[in-house]
């Protein structure tokens, strides 16, 4: 068994040493060096040497930097479950009738007695409609670059490595989610509104929006919980 000395030796030899950032292959790396350092020091090897030892056994920091770029398939599978759990929690006791219908009848409503007052013709909804997509966007490259802006700074201290599982995981999700929302809005405000009756136009303009609310939300929620760690900190 390691000492709590040695412990933390270890775990600043995975994080700070070898720059790795995906709990789940952390948690797995100590359980192996663990079993390989008692074994080394069994023999007679100090902690220091038997710990330059596994580490060569894993390909040095290279390897276990190549280890962790696979593995992050496998955890980023885990946080799309973890984000879809989040999602059905928005439609179930108590979330939703305290959280996910209130809104949704509150944007059909509003829906309805804008649209009532100021029809699909004219410049106000593409005011609406522009302004609204560009602060969504703006907010998001803020978030992007909060997200990002970490890991450049790490770039010039310690040269090419993996960016942080959380923000590359961030990264990819809302890389790939808002672009099919906003297509999604511009195709939907400009060629398949003025087609639809009067009734349904308010209905899929509320649809749409209370889904991109609710899409901003559990992002946020993944956000939290990604990065709750690091708060606590």
């Amino acid at each position: 068994m390691l000492t709590a000395a040695q412990q933390s030796a270890l775990d600043y030899h995975l994080r700070e040493i070898n720059l790795l950032t995906n709990e789940e292959l952390i948690l797995e790396l100590t359980d192996h060096y663990t079993v390989a350092l008692a074994e080394f020091m069994a023999q007679g090897m100090t902690f220091e040497t038997a710990l330059v030892e596994v580490q060569n056994a894993f390909g040095g920091r290279k390897g276990l930097q190549k280890m962790e770029r696979k593995y992050n398939r496998v955890t980023f599978a885990h946080y799309d479950q973890r984000w879809q759990q989040t999602l059905t929690a928005q439609f179930q006791k108590p979330l939703l009738w305290r959280q996910t219908v209130p809104v949704y009848l509150f944007v059909l409503v509003l829906s309805i007695l804008w649209y009532t007052y100021n029809p699909l013709e004219g410049e106000t909804w593409d005011k609406i409609f522009n302004g609204a997509a560009q602060g969504f966007i703006l907010g998001k490259l803020v978030l992007v670059l909060s997200i990002a802006w970490p890991y450049l700074k790490a770039l010039f201290r310690y040269g090419i490595h993996n960016p942080p599982t959380e923000a590359l995981y961030l990264l990819k999700r809302h890389g790939f989610i808002i672009p099919i929302l906003y297509a999604t809005g511009v195709v939907g405000y400009y060629w398949i509104l003025p087609i639809v009756p009067y009734p349904c136009q308010p209905i899929l303009i509320s649809l749409y929006l209370a889904t991109f609310g609710l899409y901003m939300r559990t992002g946020n929620l993944m956000y939290e919980s990604l990065y709750a760690r690091y708060a606590t900190h």
